[in-house]
């Protein structure tokens, strides 16, 4: 594995190497100047910080959709006697939400009293 330095990695995303290690800093990573070695670890941790700093990290799914589509075909007789076919179409959309348990479940059972 080759070692990347902050100057390289840097220049590779099209930024300062002085603002690159402030980002680094905000994020918790101790590095100090641009000639110091970046790790994965210390690149995911980085984009970790950034993705909650401006708001995209990833939440859990809640919601689940299913689209479901069925085609049949109806014979129907028009007012002269000739058989038309009729194509029908049928949409379900149905959508399911996680909620959380711990506002639906009690919080504790009273004891029973003793016999």
């Amino acid at each position: 594995m080759s070692s990347t330095t902050v100057a390289e990695f840097a220049t590779e995303l099209k930024k300062t190497p002085e603002i690159l290690l402030d980002q680094f800093r905000s994020a918790g990573v101790a590095k100090a100047s641009p000639s110091d070695a970046i790790t994965e670890a210390d690149k995911q941790r980085l984009l970790g910080h950034l993705k909650a700093a401006h708001g995209t990290a990833e939440p859990e799914r809640k919601k689940i959709t299913l689209v479901k589509k069925s085609t049949s075909e109806i014979k129907q007789a028009d007012a002269t006697g000739r058989a038309r076919t009729i194509q029908v179409e049928v949409r379900k959309k149905r959508t399911f939400i996680q909620r959380d348990e711990a506002h639906g479940a009690p919080a504790e059972a009273p004891a029973p009293a003793p016999a």
